[in-house]
This record gives structure tokens, C-alpha cells and sequence, in this order.
């Protein structure tokens, strides 16, 4: 079986080559619709695909997380995935976002952070 980590690898390699396809798609209907400052900012808009290090992975016999860091101008987002085994492979069952508020901490200001409730993740798939 593959490890948690180079299956997650997998996954961003193969992302990065749609969004790359895609891109070729968006450029011209970018250049046919953006017009005056926009139309010189349309890297921009196009699908993102910044590089992905991983900050930790942790697996058990079933399961796995991984968390992984983007960075970005101002500031590193951090995402954690938790797999499960699927046979000889993984399945992403869940994915959180870094708090941007308490910065994984589950504190601010002294007290619980309010963002998300003490956890210092966000998952973005529930509805919040």
C-alpha cells in the first residue's frame, strides 16, 4: 500500500495538471470579457496551483492525517486532510482549513477563539 503522503502527492499532481488544462480554456474568455486594468491582471483569476509541503503525517492502521502548507504573499495557509484505507489505497474524507483568527491555537484575545470554537481548524465542509 501506499503511503498517506504519496498518495496526497498523487492527488496534487494530478490537480495541477486539470487546473493547468483548464487554464488554457479561461485565458481567452478572460481576454474576451476583461477589459482596461482588469485584462492586465488576469493571472489572477486563473486556476492557482501553489506548491504544497507537508508539515506533518501521522498514520495509524486505517486512517492518516496530513497537514500540508501553501504560501501566499502576506501569509501560509495550512490545510489538514484526514484519510482513510480504501483496500490498498486512501480516500480524503475530510478536510480543514488553518483558523485564520487564533492560527491553530484555539485562542484569541485570551480566550476561546470564536472562529472555531477552541478546535483551531474550520472544516469548510460543514456549514458554518
Amino acid at each position: 500500500m501506499i503511503t498517506p503522503k504519496q498518495f496526497l502527492e498523487s492527488f496534487f499532481q494530478e490537480k495541477a495538471s486539470v487546473y493547468s488544462a483548464a487554464n488554457l480554456h479561461l485565458a481567452p474568455v478572460y481576454e474576451k470579457y476583461f477589459g482596461g486594468q482588469l485584462s492586465k491582471r488576469t493571472s489572477g483569476f486563473m486556476l492557482g496551483n501553489k506548491e504544497t509541503e507537508f508539515d506533518e503525517v501521522k498514520q495509524s492502521a486505517d486512517s492518516a492525517t496530513a497537514i500540508t502548507r501553501q504560501h501566499f504573499r502576506t501569509a501560509d495557509l495550512r490545510t489538514r486532510y484526514h484519510l482513510a484505507s480504501f483496500g490498498e489505497t486512501w480516500k480524503i474524507v475530510g478536510i480543514d482549513r488553518e483558523c485564520f483568527t487564533c492560527r491553530a491555537t484555539g485562542q484569541a484575545g485570551g480566550s476561546q477563539c470564536q472562529m472555531c470554537a477552541g478546535e483551531g481548524w474550520i472544516d469548510y465542509g460543514k456549514n458554518s
